[in-house]
């Protein structure tokens, strides 16, 4: 462990130490520090969330229970000056270092609250979510992004019939006919 990694954790509640035990990847440690000291704010408030998160951490491939937090308005969470949808930042921080965006998950059966059912609560469990595997290892997210940065002269060699902006007709569908 190094100095600073050290200093980060002199001030860090027991909880988030031990939650942060189960942290995928060795970037943004401050970044991953204030998610989840968020997150133990919010838990604590819940009882047994605590127990039920460190259980489903712990062992990863035994049926575990949803952890929810409060949906926010818009559906994101803020740290530290970024927003983000909430599985998605518990995902990246216990599963998936390298998730791009919420186009890569999927939720599992057994969640009742995934994040795309609009509910009051949304399961930050990251077990109760899969990863979306694409073609060649690249994220969906990338090949839209990569589709939408094309040179419009490109899309018309490609497409003559395609009129309007960029972004039209850009989407799943068209990621995976053309």
């Amino acid at each position: 462990m190094t100095s600073w990694e050290a200093s980060l954790f002199s001030f860090t509640s027991p909880a988030v130490k031990r939650l942060l035990g189960w942290k995928q990847g060795d970037e943004e440690e401050k970044w991953a520090e204030k998610a989840v000291d968020s997150l133990v704010k919010k838990l604590k408030k819940k009882k047994g969330a605590m127990d039920e998160l460190e259980r489903a951490l712990s062992c990863p491939g035994q049926p575990s229970k949803c952890v929810t937090i409060p949906r926010s308005l818009d559906g994101r969470l803020q740290v530290s000056h970024r927003k983000g949808l909430p599985h998605v930042i518990y995902c990246r921080v216990w599963r998936w270092p390298d998730l791009q965006s919420h186009h890569e998950l999927k939720p599992l059966e057994c969640c009742e609250f995934p994040f795309g059912s609009k509910q009051k609560e949304v399961c930050i469990n990251p077990y109760h979510y899969r990863r979306v595997e694409t073609p060649g290892g690249f994220s969906l997210w990338f090949i839209v992004r990569a589709k939408r940065a094309c040179p419009s002269w490109w899309r018309d060699v490609r497409h003559p019939q395609r009129k309007g902006p960029p972004w039209q007709g850009v989407g799943v569908g068209s990621v995976w006919r053309n």
